[in-house]
């Protein structure tokens, strides 16, 4: 055989053997490496909390450890799980070939190359992350959303209906939609809000990549101005929020009524000017919130430019002759 034709055959045998190791079989980074690249993840988390990123190329050599103090910063919180049953131990179990794994840490008895994904929430300024390895996690993913937002409360109800994709690899099993309603007021000319009701759906099992929509009917019992926060959540789900206004029209069903005896006059420190001016507080009897004292006021007087105050008055800003 020619000599050359051997030298090319053998090169193209090396070439060969270097890219079945490298693409199949890529090498296994070290674990400085690995840390920081794990690092670069959570931080894509912290800025989209409640959704997954995941890497697939990360491989990890035989012996290596990771830490939760390894991740940790002063403002994060690391928790691992290992979510294949292929390539994971059960959690605090020994096994020869698999991923050794608690909460705290994990250890490969073989090389491997799991995929790696991280997801954060944010807690009172802290961040709570979780890292996995082998599966991508069960992930909500909203595929559509709708409500009503103007309605007449003694008719009609808060109506909410959210379709849902779990966009992950494994199974959700407690998929909610959790709702929160406040009512929307003002005290003192300061804008606040109260929550007034809560509610949550049954748990939904979804499969990977299965689309299933729910749906809830919430009654208000007052007419008003309330803001709604929705949470599509469950347990290693992540999470998507969602927020809106809902006016709601209609007369209160109770005993929401106008005190006439009783007003009060407050003269704005600061006024200079010659004609005074004030902010004037028409008071109530078994108002429930703001809003009802208000929508009182403003049936017995409807060319005054009343403002919500609390349960108990409600403000008008005005100067000149009445501020007396």
């Amino acid at each position: 055989m020619n000599v050359f034709k051997i030298i090319v055959s053998f090169l193209i045998l090396v070439y060969l053997i270097f890219f079945i190791q490298n693409v199949f079989f890529p090498a296994a980074f070290p674990e400085e490496k690995i840390i920081e690249q794990i690092n670069q993840q959570i931080i894509f988390s912290k800025k989209n909390l409640g959704q997954f990123n995941a890497k697939y190329e990360i491989s990890f050599q035989k012996d290596v450890s990771l830490t939760e103090k390894a991740l940790e910063t002063t403002d994060t919180k690391i928790e691992f799980q290992c979510n294949s049953f292929e390539k994971c131990c059960a959690e605090n179990d020994k096994c020869n070939s698999k991923i050794q794994w608690t909460k705290k840490s994990v250890f490969f008895n073989e090389k491997s190359n799991p995929v790696v994904s991280t997801r954060c929430e944010e807690i009172k300024g802290t961040f709570f992350c979780k890292i996995y390895l082998g599966d991508v996690p069960a992930q909500v993913k909203l595929v559509d959303f709708s409500y009503t937002n103007n309605f007449y409360f003694n008719s009609e109800k808060l109506k909410i209906q959210a379709k849902i994709l779990n966009a992950g690899q494994t199974t959700e099993n407690f998929a909610v939609l959790e709702t929160t309603v406040l009512v929307v007021f003002f005290e003192q000319g300061e804008k606040k809000e109260e929550i007034i009701k809560t509610d949550s759906s049954s748990p939904e099992k979804i499969m990977p990549q299965e689309t299933k929509t729910i749906e809830r009917e919430i009654e208000l019992d007052s007419p008003g101005e309330y803001l709604v926060k929705v949470k599509i959540t469950g347990m290693d789900y992540g999470f998507v929020e969602k927020e809106f206004t809902a006016n709601v029209y209609g007369e209160p069903d109770y005993d929401c009524r106008i005190n006439q005896e009783k007003k009060e006059v407050i003269l704005k420190s600061d006024s200079s000017t010659p004609i005074p001016e004030c902010t004037i507080r028409y008071y109530c009897f078994d108002c429930l919130y703001g809003f009802e004292c208000k929508y009182t006021w403003k049936k017995e007087f409807p060319e005054k430019n009343f403002e919500i105050g609390t349960n108990e008055f409600t403000t008008e800003n005005t100067r000149g002759p009445d501020c007396r």
